[in-house]
């Protein structure tokens, strides 16, 4: 296993940006000779890439499964553009971060070797920009995702990390949000409409934990629109402990594996 702490300027967010790679190499306890498959992951609101690698243990995942592991900081974007401050996070996760990644390290360019996931704003991040760039990413996984923060009053629902002024500038008002692809309920409704192009998906909540509802929600819309989701549920809350249980399953699902 090679654990990588890549540096490059991104055009997208005009700054440094510091992404963390996991590769399972080619070692003979796996084999899992390169391009590998390869796992965008992005951390949740006040989370970054090294503190979530530390906490999720991915060395070993991409060791156990053979898919190589990119992290990246989303600095409570929600990962979606922000025009005005030139702080376009939906298309450094969705393009420049593939793209840079691809070119200088040994990664499956294929469609189906490529995935999206994340935790907590990471999760709602990975699913809307699993949608806006379906082209690029096959498999979509969610843990715990930040889902049902938009109201049409624009007021932050109970319990929300980010205050108001924070939710306007990355999610937008109700008028610009809805059939957006911010709209995660309107992109998936919308990309259900080519089933081809429509990612698989996988969505893990904790029993105990507050988004559960709004999970459930999604998933049943998914249900509805006869769309393949996975669901994975267990004892547990918001947090690194339901979260890194829920790795083993979530890697199953992106490889097909049931162990390795």
């Amino acid at each position: 296993m090679s654990n990588l702490h890549l540096n490059f300027r991104s055009d997208c967010i005009s700054r440094s940006v510091y992404p963390v790679v996991f590769l399972p190499d080619f070692n003979n306890w796996r084999d899992v000779p390169p391009p590998y498959p390869t796992l965008y992951f992005l951390p949740g609101y006040s989370g970054g890439g090294l503190e979530t690698s530390m906490f999720s243990n991915f060395s070993l995942f991409s060791m156990r499964f053979g898919v190589a592991v990119v992290l990246c900081d989303g600095e409570n974007s929600f990962y979606t553009d922000d025009e005005q401050r030139g702080a376009l996070f939906s298309r450094y996760v969705g393009q420049e971060l593939v793209e840079v990644t691809r070119s200088v390290l040994p990664l499956s360019p294929r469609r189906e070797d490529t995935f999206i996931g994340g935790i907590s704003m990471g999760g709602y991040g990975a699913l809307i920009n699993g949608l806006r760039f379906a082209g690029t990413f096959s498999k979509i996984a969610m843990l715990s995702p930040a889902l049902g923060f938009k109201q049409p009053d624009d007021e932050p629902t109970p319990g929300s990390p980010s205050p108001k002024g924070e939710l306007l500038a990355t999610l937008g008002t109700w008028e610009e949000y809805q059939g957006s692809y911010r709209d995660y309920s309107w992109a998936a409704a919308e990309a259900a409409k080519s089933p081809e192009a429509m990612p698989d998906m996988f969505l893990a909540c904790g029993k105990s934990d507050g988004l559960i509802t709004p999970a459930k929600e999604f998933a049943t819309q998914m249900e509805s629109l006869h769309t393949p989701l996975t669901w994975y549920e267990a004892e547990g809350g918001h947090d690194h402990t339901f979260w890194k249980q829920a790795l083993t399953p979530m890697f199953r699902f992106l490889t097909g594996k049931e162990d390795a």
